[in-house]
């Protein structure tokens, strides 16, 4: 009973969150007057994860989560150079005591 109660709570909680996320993320790119937008398509994908196998809600989340990592592994390759070179340049100058201490 005591774990039944405590996965329910998870769950409901990690729902509560991953909403919150995913609607600053869609204003972000979209704009406030989207929100509505987002708010009935998360409340659709609940219903149909509530009404399809296991299976299929977690393979569409691994899908979602590939389709979020794929442009952030295609931006690091991209920025990889200039982020070395940031690097470097910082570590040079923080060797060279450019930096004020704090």
């Amino acid at each position: 009973l005591v774990l039944g109660l405590a996965v329910l709570l998870f769950a409901f909680s990690t729902m509560i969150s991953w909403s919150y996320y995913g609607e600053r993320c869609w204003t972000t790119l979209f704009g406030e007057r989207s929100s509505l937008a987002y708010k009935i398509i998360f409340l659709m994908c609940v219903f149909f994860g509530a009404v399809i196998t296991a299976t299929t809600v977690l393979e569409f989340s691994d899908l979602m989560i590939l389709a979020m990592a794929l442009p952030n592994i295609t931006g690091l390759l991209l920025l990889n150079g200039k982020v070395r070179r940031t690097l470097r340049d910082y570590w040079r100058r923080y060797k060279l005591g450019e930096f004020e201490p704090q």
